[in-house]
């Protein structure tokens, strides 16, 4: 048995924290029970001896890899002066258990966050990205939290992988191979291996993928013949409809926004960002670029903003408000960087931007909208994903 505690949590101060979120991940193979409390202290500085229990909630995890290995426990009260949780593991898993406590204002905004740590705690949070490799037919899988390569997976000769988009659920990763033949490689994230291959018509050319937020479509990019977007059924893992687009568009990145109602599309061929009606499959507008040969595209988890890859001159990454369909800044990368596949974390807060040019990938904070780290990667790095929090 395990107890992890956040302490006695002073709420007194501004910005007020009126809402809970308690994420629990088993990081292990063996299962668990977890206990959660949450309670408040009253008088404030009365300690533990004042300690009044309102939330208890028991939970069985499963072990890493399987359905119900993860929990969150959403909406809990907490707009009081001074508040706390407690979190007790049990059963064979007991040491493997990942807790993740987060203050949200009001407006659902996180204040502050907390990572449960004892003595035989794994790891903070379980965040991969996967990356594309043109060069060398293989995908690169990274721990985000340390920044450090988990493995690579190896796939046929010649698949030339460009894009890549990890289902909701964190269960699978897509990626699109525009070698021979045009494909679409489904791997199970769990185990790294491949589970399927989806194939494409001859001359598609498949680039960017990006799935709908519920994963029951994937929606796919071909900038061959003739320019169009491929949605997918992930159920089945065959094709519903393709969607045409004008002739020279050259189309490579996709992203669909957080309610599943409109899908981003860059197209490196005309320096534009086509938006599609997701209900219609039809388009609805299409953004004019300042920079040249955009490519990779990302939206933030509120929906907001999209950060555009662009790989002509300059180097950079363009920000479009996503409410009006109109550009809010440009991000200047170093020349000769070539920034392709991006992708941003479940908070928000970070990018990371696959650089083809210079086998590396970098990563942005978006509330500076800066350049905060740079990382090796294999040859021309392309296509990038990451991970939902705690993989569900």
């Amino acid at each position: 048995m395990a107890v992890f505690d956040t302490g006695p949590i002073d709420n007194r101060d501004t910005p007020r924290t009126t809402q809970l979120t308690i994420r629990l991940f088993n990081t292990g193979r063996l299962p668990a029970l977890v206990g959660i409390e949450v309670y408040q202290i009253n008088p404030p500085g009365g300690g533990f001896t004042s300690e009044t229990v309102y939330v208890v909630s028991l939970v069985p995890l499963n072990p890493f890899g399987t359905p119900d290995s993860g929990f969150t426990l959403d909406n809990v009260f907490a707009d009081l002066d001074v508040f706390g949780v407690r979190v007790l593991t049990s059963g064979l898993g007991a040491n493997d258990i990942a807790i993740t406590v987060l203050e949200k204002d009001s407006a659902g905004q996180i204040i502050e966050k907390h990572v449960l740590e004892g003595e035989l705690s794994r790891i903070q949070e379980l965040l991969f990205a996967y990356v594309t490799n043109l060069g060398n037919d293989s995908v690169t899988v990274i721990n985000t939290a340390t920044n450090t390569i988990l493995t690579t997976i190896s796939l046929p000769d010649d698949s030339f992988p460009k894009g890549v988009a990890i289902t909701p659920d964190g269960s699978r990763a897509y990626v699109t191979n525009r070698g021979t033949p045009d494909s679409v490689t489904v791997i199970n994230t769990a185990t790294n291996t491949i589970v399927t291959t989806i194939p494409l018509p001859d001359g598609s050319d498949p680039a960017g993928i990006a799935i709908t937020p519920d994963g029951s479509r994937a929606y796919v990019t071909n900038s061959g013949t003739p320019d169009s977007v491929t949605v997918i059924n992930t159920a089945t893992n065959t094709i519903l409809t393709t969607i045409p687009l004008p002739d020279g568009s050259n189309p490579e990145g996709i992203a669909i926004t957080p309610d599943g109602s409109r899908a981003y599309v860059t197209n490196f061929g005309n320096d534009t960002v086509t938006v599609i009606n997701t209900a219609t499959n039809t388009i609805l507008t299409t953004i004019i670029l300042p920079a040249g040969n955009p490519a990779g595209i990302a939206i933030t988890p509120d929906g907001s903003r999209a950060y555009v890859t662009n790989s002509g001159m300059p180097d950079s990454v363009t920000v479009i408000n996503t409410a009006i369909n109109s550009i809010l800044t440009t991000i200047i990368l170093p020349a000769g960087t070539d920034p392709f596949g991006i992708a941003i974390t479940p908070d928000g807060s970070r990018a990371y931007v696959a650089n083809n040019n210079d086998e590396s990938v970098m990563a942005l904070d978006t509330a500076i909208n800066g350049v905060i780290a740079t990382l090796p990667a294999e040859f021309n790095a392309s296509g990038i994903a990451i991970t939902p929090i705690l993989l569900f």
